[in-house]
Parts: C-alpha cells; sequence; structure tokens
C-alpha cells in the first residue's frame, strides 16, 4: 500500500536527485543541442538564459522541499532521515576525493575547464571570480551530494563494506558514461574525450568516479544501519 513514506522517499529522491543533477545537464543540452553551440564563451551565456530560470523556479523550490523532507521525517520516519542525511553528507565529502583527481585534470589540462567555475558561471551569468567562485562550489559539492542521496535511497546499504563500495562505485560509473556522452562533455570534447584529450580525459574522470564511489560507498556503510539494507522497492513497502 502507498504510504506517506513511501510518498516522500519518492518526493525526495526528486528534488534531491532528478532536479538538482539535471541543472546543467539541461541547461548546457539546451545551449549544445538545440542552439548548436558546442564550446567557447558563448555556451556559457547560452546554458545561462536557460540555465537562471531553472535555478530560480525549480532548484530553490526543490531544495526548500528537501529540507522540509528532512525536518518532517526526522520525527515521522527515522529511517528514511536517516538515509537522506547520510546520502547527503557522504556524496559531499567523498567529492573531496573527486576533487583531488580533478584538480589534476585542471592543472595538467586534461580537462577542457573547471567544473565549479562552470556551474558559477552558468547560474551567475558573471565572469567576475568574486561573484561565480563560492556559487559555483556550492553546487558542484551539491551535485556530488545529490549523488549521494540517491544512492542510498536507492540501495540503502548492503551486508559488507565491500559490497556496498561496489554498488557504489558502479553507481558512479554509470555517472561517469553518461557525463562521457551527454552534454556538456560529450558535444563538447566528443564522446569519451576523443576530440580534447584522449585517453588522458576519460582515465582521469574514471579514477575521480571510481575515487568518489569508494569513499561513498565506505561512508555509507559506516553510518547506515544493518537494518537500512532493503532497496528502494521493498523500502518504499515497508511498514511506517
Amino acid at each position: 500500500m502507498f504510504s506517506k513514506k513511501s510518498f516522500l522517499t519518492l518526493l525526495a529522491l526528486f528534488t534531491g536527485g532528478f532536479v538538482p543533477i539535471h541543472l546543467i545537464v539541461l541547461s548546457f543540452g539546451y545551449a549544445q543541442y538545440y542552439k548548436g553551440i558546442k564550446m567557447g564563451p558563448k555556451v556559457l551565456k547560452v546554458a545561462h538564459e536557460f540555465g537562471e530560470p531553472y535555478f530560480l523556479y525549480f532548484y530553490i523550490p526543490a531544495l526548500i522541499v528537501l529540507i522540509w523532507i528532512i525536518f518532517y521525517s526526522k520525527k515521522h520516519f527515522p529511517d528514511l532521515y536517516r538515509r537522506i542525511v547520510v546520502g547527503l553528507i557522504a556524496g559531499a565529502i567523498a567529492t573531496i576525493g573527486l576533487d583531488w583527481i580533478r584538480q589534476m585534470g585542471v592543472i595538467t589540462g586534461w580537462l577542457p575547464g573547471d567544473t565549479p567555475e562552470m556551474f558559477g558561471k552558468m547560474v551567475t551569468g558573471s565572469s567576475s571570480f568574486s561573484s561565480y567562485y563560492w556559487i559555483g562550489q556550492f553546487f558542484h559539492f551539491m551535485n556530488g551530494a545529490d549523488f549521494g542521496l540517491v544512492f542510498t535511497l536507492v540501495f540503502g546499504n548492503f551486508i559488507s563494506y565491500k559490497k556496498t563500495i561496489i554498488f557504489a562505485v558502479l553507481w558512479l560509473l554509470v555517472m561517469e558514461f553518461f557525463m562521457m556522452v551527454g552534454p556538456p562533455m560529450g558535444p563538447m570534447v566528443g564522446l569519451f574525450g576523443v576530440n580534447w584529450m584522449w585517453p588522458q580525459l576519460f582515465l582521469l574522470t574514471l579514477v575521480a568516479h571510481i575515487v568518489h564511489g569508494t569513499i561513498l560507498g565506505t561512508l555509507t556503510h559506516l553510518w547506515l544501519k544493518p537494518e537500512d539494507n532493503k532497496w528502494l522497492l521493498p523500502f518504499l513497502n515497508s511498514k511506517n
């Protein structure tokens, strides 16, 4: 039977997963696919034209709803609260590990740009470092936190560290694949970076996502309880 907890779980998955994760995909997809702009300053300008209203009318309301779900579930559905909070925190911390690898790519020129800078300029429409930097960092880490949230809501915990880490890495490898073929990376540098730095770009991002998944899986198994072992469908059907 569809319960209030089931509804809140799916709503958290939507507001904390689908809406924020698709900010960059939809914004750059609009610029690259619909406007036919592949690379350069214009792609950021057009992405901002689409991303700004999406941010104001979808992202912020979704974030407000997610915060409300966190506070509500803390009192009424502790297992849901635990999955949301652990996913967000573990995902954000795992992003630090990803950044350690990603920065090497920025320094060596293996990546076409710096992700926080891209986020910041897309959202603010500004080229001023002081205007876009911290906004970009916020969205970059929120993106990593959202991947963690999706993982804990969909998969929960597993019987061992090894299994939790394996599934977390597989989840991030799925993200690696879509990042390599979808906007902004795919149209900008070719599938898997063949038009930019091959195979350095692909190998760098691959390792970064493996590191992210390893940290995410480790922290998830450490912080979730053994009873948090149901994946999404059984969790939706579980009793309150």
